[in-house]
């Protein structure tokens, strides 16, 4: 430290902390010569959405909100009892200062690093993955200095992010496996889980003053096997509808693995000729329940006419019927 540094730190200090980027969520105060001696009568000028933190020899002392003040001892009552004040303020005092950031943090990611276990009533068990997004804020900036920067030891803007991902991530795999919607609703009801997933986190975000402000679930997926079941059970279904379309779905499906495979065009003709053949089989199965349906009907229309002609009685009439219709 040259002489010009020494002379300019017996001067007073405008004290104050503006993150231009808006990215630091706890910043210390550092002067360039590294003296970070707090002077009496020095301003210190707490901006909106901050709260200035005096450390003592790693221990909470005073906490100032936003607003602008001059450093004397009736404004530190916990740093003078620390003795941070020796000789009433008369020499400097001795404490650490933080610019804690109390605006909320958004487009932060999380996502499950491993595969999720769950329980599903249509696959029985399934492993999934999921990733999206949250937002959080500091609510309660003594409890966050007493729990993440001093208990935890957690210091860095990265480091704390990252935490809090570990956090959401948790919360997710906790609420999935808790929840009894299926695989397949997951996929619907993104809004409906992100509450669930938010309201469990913040139960726990408040035993270290944090506020989770939002939570985004933006994609769950699933393995390659379970969805292409999904695929096929999708074109089955498509095939019972709407014959026709199932066709040219099936068809256009073959041209596009015809072309991948040697020899080009040249199998298509007998990949839509199996198309059209499990496409028969598949309208065939389907119109078997109406094919029996249509039976019941000229059964119960040949047996109103056998009642008609005075063949049958009412009574048989009745007891035919109820063993047509399974009753």
């Amino acid at each position: 430290m040259g002489l010009l540094d020494v002379v300019k730190d017996q001067f007073l200090d405008v004290i104050e902390y503006e993150d231009k980027n808006n990215k630091l969520i706890v910043a210390k105060f550092q002067r360039e010569s590294g003296n970070n001696e707090l002077k009496q009568g020095s301003k210190v000028i707490v901006r909106e959405s901050q709260s200035a933190v005096f450390l003592k020899g790693g221990q909470l002392a005073d906490i100032l909100p936003p607003g602008t003040y001059s450093l004397r001892t009736e404004n530190f009552p916990v740093l003078s009892t620390l003795k941070a004040f020796p000789y009433l303020f008369v020499s400097p005092v001795i404490a650490d200062l933080y610019f804690v950031s109390t605006r909320q943090f958004i487009d932060n990611k999380w996502a499950t690093k491993n595969p999720i276990m769950k329980r599903d009533s249509d696959f029985n068990m399934v492993r999934i993955r999921a990733f999206g997004k949250f937002a959080f804020r500091i609510t309660d900036v003594p409890v966050f200095m007493r729990e993440i920067f001093g208990t935890k030891g957690i210091v860095m803007t990265y480091d704390i992010v990252d935490y809090l991902s570990s956090m959401v991530t948790e919360a997710f795999s906790i609420t999935v496996g808790e929840t009894t919607m299926s695989v397949l609703d997951l996929a619907t009801e993104y809004r409906k889980l992100s509450g669930m997933i938010q309201a469990k986190l913040n139960e726990q975000a408040r035993t270290i003053g944090i506020q989770f402000s939002d939570v985004l679930v933006e994609n769950v997926s699933l393995p390659d096997e379970v969805e292409r079941l999904i695929d096929e059970q999708s074109g089955i279904g498509m095939a019972k509808q709407d014959m026709d379309s199932f066709m040219q779905y099936q068809t256009a499906r073959a041209m596009m693995e015809a072309s991948k495979q040697k020899g080009g065009l040249a199998g298509l003709g007998a990949g839509v000729a199996l198309g059209n053949t499990m496409a028969q089989g598949i309208q065939n199965i389907s119109a078997r329940p109406k094919q029996a349906e249509k039976s019941k009907i000229e059964q119960l229309r040949e047996l109103k006419s056998l009642l008609d002609e005075g063949i049958l009685t009412q009574e048989e009439f009745d007891e035919e019927k109820k063993q047509i219709l399974g009753r």
